[in-house]
């Protein structure tokens, strides 16, 4: 259900988002020049051995996303959550930018491609998990000071959408390892 709660959670994420996007398109400019040169290779590798790779982010997401969950239940999961969203965003800037460093324009086209097809699933799903983590942080909070079985019950409803959030979030991952990099594939015409 959308209330304006939500919506104000996903504002705020989408802004953290997009903090993270902008450093990591930025981080690009203050790197020394074989740091740049050294990243322009590994793009560059990575482009012309596109066809071989498979998007494998599974163990990553298997490890990472219930540690989130479980820190929520220590509250200490809102900043844990935030910083795994600055992240991401950070990593999306940072690969745009060097798919624009090794493509140009074309490269620019490839990586929003690239990261429609990798991360935009993904994303709208990580939003809607860390939206879920902080209420199961403020539920248990609550809980811990009013002693109100209401909150009990909220936590027990926010944990099982939490656990369907991660399952879809796996499940997404699984789809993009078997057919990800044939959707990837169909725009290499771009930077080959």
């Amino acid at each position: 259900m959308w209330t304006s709660i939500n919506k104000k959670y996903f504002i705020f994420l989408s802004i953290i988002l997009g903090i993270g996007l902008v450093l990591g398109f930025v981080y690009v400019a203050f790197l020394s020049n074989n740091s740049r040169i050294l990243i322009e290779t590994s793009f560059h590798n990575f482009l012309q051995d596109l066809s071989n790779i498979r998007i494998n982010l599974i163990s990553t997401h298997i490890f990472i996303l219930p540690l989130l969950l479980i820190a929520s239940f220590l509250v200490i999961g809102i900043p844990l959550g935030i910083i795994y969203l600055l992240y991401n965003g950070f990593l999306i800037g940072f690969s745009l930018d060097n798919f624009i460093i090794v493509g140009g324009f074309k490269g620019f086209i490839f990586g929003l491609i690239y990261n429609i097809i990798t991360k935009l699933v993904y994303l709208f799903l990580l939003i809607m998990l860390i939206t879920t983590l902080i209420k199961i942080s403020i539920n248990i909070i609550n809980y811990l000071v009013k002693k109100n079985r209401f909150y009990k019950d909220k936590i027990i409803v926010l944990f099982k959408k939490a656990l369907m959030c991660i399952i879809l979030i796996i499940l997404n991952d699984i789809i993009l390892y078997f057919i990800g990099n044939n959707l990837i594939n169909i725009f290499n015409f771009l930077v080959i």
